[in-house]
């Protein structure tokens, strides 16, 4: 950066609308977000950039992506609200109210029916924080996708993350009352290789559907007839009494009650997996975080001990 480069009230105004633009890489919805128009953004990029001596986004009609000198930039400008947070969690008074941007990542299906209520309460309770919440079952980097709070379902791959207990996920075999009155008869999971399955392309063992009883151990490999990486479709599909197939139980044991699934093979246990909130290590200092932490670990950790 040229030696003229100072930290002015204009120049952190320049710099948080850059920041904006560079995480959204969209300049209409960076600047609704910045509270200014797009013109006046594009003019403080253009100041900024001519500060630092070189440009900092590449545009196209089709897209927007950041130059090198950009990506510079944002580093410094992570490294900067960093600080700023830090600062902000030091001094604000321990009775305020909790304020701030949380990004939330969140596995589909679970997220969707047991993490959303429990984030409408939080937002209704806590209005000075404003969270964006991803629901999506593919696996996120916290740096990278500049995401402050993850629920995991699983062994974390990450030893370096902080990680919070909140539950954990039982697995059923099911199909629907209509596919179970027309199939082969089931008493083994070796007799799985006669029927209909239907795939969640999420599991960790993919479609090698692994068993225990006790000490006995079963291993087979499906050949699916349907296989979906949304857990939510594979369900439907087996409502539709496609096939037999795989789901969690906060899927499967209201359907079970109301009769629309039957649990197959029940005294075949499928993996269980951990339930877990994570997040980078020193983030929770940030009041709006420990606020959100705390909130999902007591509701979360309720809502596993209650009935279903």
């Amino acid at each position: 950066m040229n030696q003229s480069f100072e930290l002015t009230p204009n120049r952190l105004r320049e710099l948080r609308g850059f920041a904006i633009a560079a995480r959204l890489l969209n300049f209409s919805r960076a600047a609704h977000e910045a509270g200014c128009t797009p013109s006046v953004l594009s003019r403080r990029i253009a100041a900024l950039e001519q500060a630092v001596g070189g440009k900092l986004f590449l545009r196209t009609t089709r897209r927007v992506t950041l130059t090198p000198r950009g990506e510079q930039l944002l580093a410094h400008c992570e490294r900067l609200d960093a600080v700023m947070l830090a600062m902000a969690a030091e001094l604000r008074p321990q009775d305020g109210e909790p304020a701030g941007r949380l990004c939330v990542h969140l596995p589909g299906s679970y997220g969707r029916l047991c993490v959303a209520p429990v984030l409408a309460r939080f937002a209704l309770k806590h209005p000075q924080i404003r969270i964006e919440a991803v629901y999506d079952d593919t696996y996120a980097d916290l740096v990278a996708g500049r995401i402050d709070l993850a629920v995991r379902v699983g062994r974390l791959a990450d030893s370096q993350l902080v990680a919070r207990r909140v539950g954990s996920m039982r697995r059923h075999l099911c199909a629907a009352p209509a596919y179970l009155a027309t199939a082969p008869a089931l008493r083994d999971p070796a007799e799985l290789k006669a029927h209909r399955c239907v795939a969640f392309s999420g599991l960790r063992t993919g479609t090698l559907w692994q068993f225990s009883q006790g000490r006995r151990r079963r291993s087979v490999r499906i050949d699916p007839v349907l296989s979906c990486n949304d857990s939510m479709a594979t369900r439907e599909a087996l409502l539709a009494g496609v096939g037999i197939g795989i789901q969690g139980d906060y899927m499967a044991d209201p359907l079970v009650a109301r009769g629309k699934l039957v649990v197959v093979l029940p005294e075949w246990e499928l993996s269980t997996s951990p339930i877990q909130l994570v997040w980078l290590p020193g983030a929770d200092r940030a009041p709006a975080l420990r606020a959100l932490i705390d909130f999902l670990s007591s509701e979360l950790q309720v809502a596993a001990r209650l009935p279903s």
